[in-house]
């Protein structure tokens, strides 16, 4: 499949329209929050911005947003995921591999500080 967008700014409303879906704290979807296919578009779209900023030369504003991708404890999203998580009951029994999986959807297309990742695996 190809869709096909007319410029960077059809591109990056994509990318604000997955994000209000993800990380909206009413949630009206919430499975679209952990989803596998929800999480494999939000990073091709981003892999798409940072790519096409690049190929544009505006490699400021290219490395710009990855350094946004990169999540720490203080973020908004990383709150809703523990709070997602606090009110899942699946996830007491979950093993770590899943856990890992359901973390690094749910938080796409950012990627937890590695050290944060493993603590919200081994101890939520």
């Amino acid at each position: 499949m190809i869709l096909e967008l007319d410029n960077y700014w059809e591109l990056l409303a994509l990318h604000k329209s997955l994000m209000a879906v993800k990380f909206d704290p009413e949630a009206y979807l919430k499975e679209a929050q952990g989803s596998p296919f929800t999480s494999s578009l939000a990073f091709k779209v981003f892999d798409l911005l940072v790519s096409y900023l690049n190929e544009e030369g505006k490699t400021k504003q290219a490395q710009e947003w990855l350094a946004w991708q990169v999540a720490d404890q203080s973020r908004f999203e990383t709150q809703l995921l523990l709070k997602r998580i606090s009110q899942s009951p699946w996830w007491a029994d979950a093993d770590e591999e899943y856990r890992n999986k359901y973390v690094v959807e749910f938080m796409s297309p950012l990627k937890l500080e590695a050290d944060i990742q493993s603590d919200i695996i081994k101890n939520c």
